[in-house]
């Protein structure tokens, strides 16, 4: 109860208003989760994450792109989106599935079921995560006249994710499909 109660703490402070210009702070809930939020940690019972070690130049060079991306950038890869999906489900961490939420214009309410929605994928086992293409007949088209002229086909990103899952210690099977939106060069996903 209590990790629903944070989950929708966090939630509704991606929605307010004002933290859309604060400061996303990351901290360590009670039960050791990561929790981001415009608030003080202390506020929600959490405690600030320890101070990251100071890298030499030929040190940082060897720290890996995950860890980059959790620290705070984007996924501005389809490959980067993936991993952490996997990575926040392989953690059962809803929070860090909801990083890489699409959160634009969705109500508290919303937000809400939302987040319970991503709190059952995250500790759902993940089997795999399969690309959804557009219509096929729209990826390609005829150059010149029909019939002697090859046909020649125009790559385009998948347009959403099909997660395969059991449910939790079942063999039951879960599919999500995750929509995909590209938005200030990185990607996104929502329901």
């Amino acid at each position: 109860m209590r990790m629903l109660l944070l989950l929708s703490l966090f939630a509704l402070a991606c929605l307010w208003p004002h933290a859309a210009h604060g400061q996303v702070r990351k901290c360590i809930s009670p039960d050791g989760r990561p929790l981001y939020t415009d608030q003080k940690c202390e506020a929600l019972g959490a405690t600030e994450p320890p101070a990251p070690p100071t890298l030499n130049p030929s040190m940082a060079a060897e720290v890996s792109k995950s860890n980059r991306l959790y620290m705070g950038g984007c996924t501005q890869t389809l490959q980067d989106l993936v991993f952490e999906i996997r990575t926040a489900i392989e953690q059962g961490d809803a929070n860090r599935l909801s990083g890489i939420y699409n959160w634009v214009g969705v109500s508290d309410a919303t937000a809400l079921s939302i987040m319970e929605r991503l709190d059952k994928i995250a500790h759902r086992p993940l089997l795999d995560i399969q690309p959804i293409s557009a219509d096929p007949e729209s990826e390609g088209a005829l150059t010149g006249d029909a019939g002697d002229v090859p046909r020649t086909t125009v790559r385009r990103p998948p347009v959403g994710l099909r997660l395969e899952q059991t449910l939790p210690q079942s063999i039951t099977p879960a599919r999500t499909v995750l929509g995909l939106r590209r938005h200030y060069g990185c990607w996104w996903v929502s329901l």
